[in-house]
């Protein structure tokens, strides 16, 4: 093993770079923000119409006055469930637990950059980029390629399932 491929390296590059930047927002921050996202959508979706009507009922056309009332309660939420997070990050790091917050804040970094190579294996397979030379000589392609399947196999999507013998 002399060189590796490039798209080991990039591999190894994605999944380096969520590690440390995952490391160094902790754990709590990583998977807040993520859920962060998630709880904002389903707020801002149920609240936005009784939400326009008393903000924004002035507002014309009505779309207008809803998709101006889903954008605020989602930024709304975002920026209330980030104060928390900042708060509860605080709190762990005043009783000792930084440490601890950012080794497994690496640990969901690991994992992130692992779910962001296998979707972008997952898109590329849908390219010629499979046929490619760089892609074939891959150390590492071939287990986020059938990573990806099995996702796909597990989640009902589009890969091929082997036939039973």
């Amino acid at each position: 093993m002399n060189n590796l491929p490039v798209a080991d390296l990039l591999v190894f590059a994605i999944i380096a770079a969520c590690i440390v930047l995952s490391a160094m927002r902790g754990v709590i921050a990583e998977a807040g923000s993520m859920a962060a996202w998630v709880v904002s959508f389903f707020f801002a979706k149920l609240f936005a119409a009784p939400f326009a009507d008393l903000a924004f009922a002035s507002f014309q056309p009505r779309l207008f006055a809803l998709a101006l009332s889903f954008i605020s309660l989602f930024v709304i939420a975002c920026l209330i469930q980030k104060m928390l997070r900042s708060l509860l990050t605080g709190a762990v790091s005043a009783v000792g637990l930084g440490f601890a917050n950012r080794i497994l804040g690496g640990v969901f970094g690991a994992l992130k950059g692992v779910l962001i190579v296998t979707l972008l294996v997952m898109l590329a397979s849908k390219t010629d980029l499979p046929d490619t030379e760089e892609w074939q000589q891959s150390y590492t392609i071939p287990f986020f390629v059938s990573l990806s399947e099995a996702v796909l196999n597990h989640s009902g999507g589009t890969a091929e399932t082997p036939e039973d013998d």
